[in-house]
C-alpha cells in the first residue's frame, strides 16, 4: 500500500515528537539521579564532614590546648621539684625507713581505673563521629561511674597517706607532705574532670552528639588523657622517691 505525501509527513512528525519526548524523559531522570546523589552525599556523614570543625569549635580546641599547656608546665615543674627535693634532702640522712613513704595499694588500682575512663571517653568520641548514639550513651555513663570510683579510691588513698605521714618521723615528714600536696592538687583537677564528664553523659542522653557535634566529647577526652599522663609521671616520681629512701 502506497502512502501519500501527507501521510508520510504526519508519520515523520509523530516519530520526531516521540524521540524528543524520550530524550526529555531521559534528561529528567538523569537530573533527578544527580540531585539525589548530591543530597545523599551532603546528608551522609562522610570522612570529610566528620573531620571538619566549625570556627567556634576550632577556637575552643585551641583554647583547651593552651590551658593544658599552662597546666602541664605547673604539674611537671612540680614533679621535677619533688624528685630533686627527695634526692637532695633525704640522701643527706641515714637510717630512713623507706616503708614510711610507700604509696597505698589503692593508687595502683586507681591508675587502672583512670586508664579505663580515658578509653571509654575515646570510644564515645569515635562512635559519635559515626552516629552510634547507643554506644556513646553507654560509654559515657560507664566512664562517669569509673571516674567516681577513681575519685573514691584516691580519697581513701590520701587518707591512708596522711596516716603514714603522721606516723613518720621528722626525716621523711617533708617528703610525705610534698607527696600529699601533689596528689591533692591532681585530685582537685580530677573532680573538675568528673563534672565535665557528667555533663557530657547528660548531653549524650539528650542526643546532643552526632558526627557534626563532637567538640564537647573531644575536649573532655583530651583533658582526661592529660590527667592520665600527669598521673603516670607522678607515680614514677613517687617510685623514684621510695627508691631514694632505701
Amino acid at each position: 500500500m502506497e502512502l501519500s505525501f501527507s501521510d508520510a509527513n504526519k508519520f515523520w512528525r509523530s516519530a520526531k515528537r516521540s524521540r524528543l519526548f524520550t530524550s526529555r524523559s531521559t534528561n529528567h531522570r538523569t537530573l533527578g539521579q544527580n540531585v539525589n546523589t548530591a543530597d545523599a552525599a551532603e546528608l551522609s556523614p562522610s570522612d570529610d564532614n566528620r573531620n571538619s570543625l566549625l570556627a567556634s569549635d576550632r577556637r575552643s580546641l585551641q583554647g583547651a590546648w593552651l590551658f593544658l599547656a599552662a597546666l602541664g608546665v605547673f604539674f611537671f615543674s612540680s614533679i621535677i621539684l619533688y624528685v630533686v627535693y627527695v634526692f637532695l634532702r633525704t640522701k643527706q640522712q641515714t637510717g630512713v625507713d623507706a616503708s614510711q613513704l610507700k604509696l597505698p595499694p589503692l593508687f595502683v588500682l586507681s591508675t587502672v581505673v583512670l586508664l579505663g575512663v580515658s578509653g571509654l571517653i575515646e570510644l564515645a568520641y569515635r562512635c559519635a563521629r559515626r552516629d552510634r548514639e547507643g554506644v556513646v550513651k553507654s560509654s559515657l555513663i560507664a566512664a562517669t561511674f569509673f571516674a567516681l570510683i577513681f575519685t573514691g579510691a584516691q580519697s581513701i588513698g590520701m587518707i591512708q597517706l596522711v596516716g603514714g605521714m603522721l606516723q613518720s618521723g621528722s626525716l621523711t615528714n617533708g617528703a610525705h607532705a610534698f607527696t600529699f600536696v601533689m596528689i591533692l592538687v591532681h585530685a582537685l583537677h580530677v573532680v573538675g574532670g568528673v563534672a565535665a564528664l557528667a555533663i557530657c553523659a547528660i548531653n549524650a542522653c539528650r542526643d546532643k552528639y552526632d558526627h557534626e557535634r563532637t567538640i564537647g566529647l573531644r575536649l573532655c577526652g583530651i583533658y582526661w588523657h592529660f590527667l592520665d599522663v600527669v598521673w603516670f609521671f607522678m607515680m614514677l616520681a613517687f617510685l623514684a622517691a621510695n627508691l631514694a629512701l632505701k
